[in-house]
């Protein structure tokens, strides 16, 4: 009998080994796909992307299409504000509105420049920040936004997001320009917490929290995993997304957001390892994203995200359904210069699916030297003034390489 139990004892102790030794094979073998013998111990160290200050004072580059298009007078933009907001509901910056709030809450006065206590000079003054935003005078808007206090740091924030996720050649440049977005925004986090359940207030405060969370998110998703676990991304990406959604949930962009999180997250590892080690799940996915469509059906990036997701959840399986996303997101009409940046990705981002899908069975694969070309050229890939990716920028990326900045 004894014997009996010391032979199953040590049966049951072979299959725990042999299961042990297979899953860590499976993850030096995911490992290796994550890029993590590129990663230094300097960016395992480093919580926080050093920012160099020049990227301000450099000329940035011009948008891809005449700003007149979308420079409106003052008039036009109450009369379009409606719209032009659907996607983060910022109240109207009014003389009326910010002499009740400011009274309220006297930390939304903070930082602002230059300023008399006339409350409808202000007005004309929030008025022409967003008229620079609108249009797409990004550098402009970052100048004068910053001068403003939280409501000017919305569109200086979203000035900022747009040039670097856009506009910007090098991913260096970019990531540095998305810290600081980061790192500004945190600076409100304190003083904005009494406002958070004031539904006058409230879309301000989840404004700028999604522009922290949106940032750091845009870091996370081309850094390899290590980086992404060392500097504890994930964590603050998924409850800045809770906290947004909680504290504004008729604002489309932050369903959309929660949506775009976790299907980022099975991107990067898996859904299996998402769902259990992250709580990544694909029902919040898709019930955030119809939450988002619901509220707004014509915001471009809400369009375009979802394509990314099905392809991040499912791979090739729904890619047809993915791509009409992204054809749908490229027809939408801009009327201001964050949606027709926006339609332009869609396109540049339907060319890479269509590589994906033509060159690649594994999407790892693809993702992995996507990766490679962007770290050995500093090249930005979701910039929308270069070329879409290709075989032989996968293939050769030696030849795609920047010159060192000066």
């Amino acid at each position: 009998m004894m014997a009996s139990n010391s032979k199953s004892l040590w049966r049951n102790l072979f299959v725990v080994a042999l299961c042990t030794v297979s899953l860590q094979t499976l993850a030096a073998r995911e490992d290796d796909d994550d890029e993590m013998d590129e990663v230094t111990a300097e960016e395992l160290q480093m919580q926080e992307i050093p920012v160099d200050e020049r990227i301000f004072v450099e000329k940035w580059n011009e948008v891809p299409y005449k700003k007149s298009y979308f420079t409106y007078n003052d008039q036009q933009i109450r009369d379009k504000w409606d719209y032009l907001m659907r996607g983060l509901k910022v109240p109207y910056p009014s003389a009326e509105y910010m002499k009740v709030q400011f009274e309220k809450y006297p930390f939304m006065k903070d930082g602002i420049t230059n300023w008399d206590g006339n409350y409808d000079k202000l007005e004309d003054r929030y008025l022409s920040v967003w008229r620079l935003f609108f249009a797409g005078d990004f550098q402009k808007a970052r100048e004068e936004g910053i001068k403003l206090g939280p409501m000017g740091e919305i569109p200086a924030l979203f000035s900022q997001l747009m040039y670097a996720i856009y506009l910007t050649e090098r991913q260096s440049i970019k990531y540095m320009m998305l810290q600081d977005v980061a790192n500004r925004a945190q600076d409100y986090f304190d003083v904005m917490k009494e406002a958070e359940g004031d539904p006058e207030v409230a879309p301000i405060v989840a404004s700028v929290k999604l522009g922290y969370a949106y940032a750091i998110a845009r870091i996370a998703e081309e850094s390899p995993v290590p980086i992404v676990v060392a500097r504890r991304y994930i964590g603050k990406i998924k409850n800045s997304a809770e906290e947004v959604v909680d504290i504004m949930p008729e604002q489309p962009l932050a369903h959309a957001f929660r949506a775009g999180v976790d299907a980022g997250i099975m991107r990067r590892v898996g859904k299996f390892t998402g769902r259990m080690t992250y709580g990544a799940r694909t029902t919040t996915v898709e019930e955030s994203f119809a939450d988002a469509l619901t509220l707004a059906p014509d915001i471009p990036i809400v369009n375009y995200e979802y394509a990314n997701a099905l392809i991040y959840m499912n791979r090739k399986r729904d890619l047809n359904e993915a791509i009409s996303y992204l054809v749908k997101a490229m027809k939408i009409r801009p009327e201001f210069s964050m949606d027709a940046l926006d339609v332009m990705y869609s396109y540049k981002r339907l060319q890479e699916v269509r590589l994906y899908a033509l060159n690649f069975r594994s999407f790892r694969k693809f993702e992995k030297l996507r990766r490679k070309f962007s770290k050995k050229t500093d090249r930005n890939l979701t910039s929308v003034l270069s070329d879409p990716l290709s075989m032989d920028m996968l293939n050769n990326p030696e030849n795609y390489v920047l010159p060192e900045r000066k």
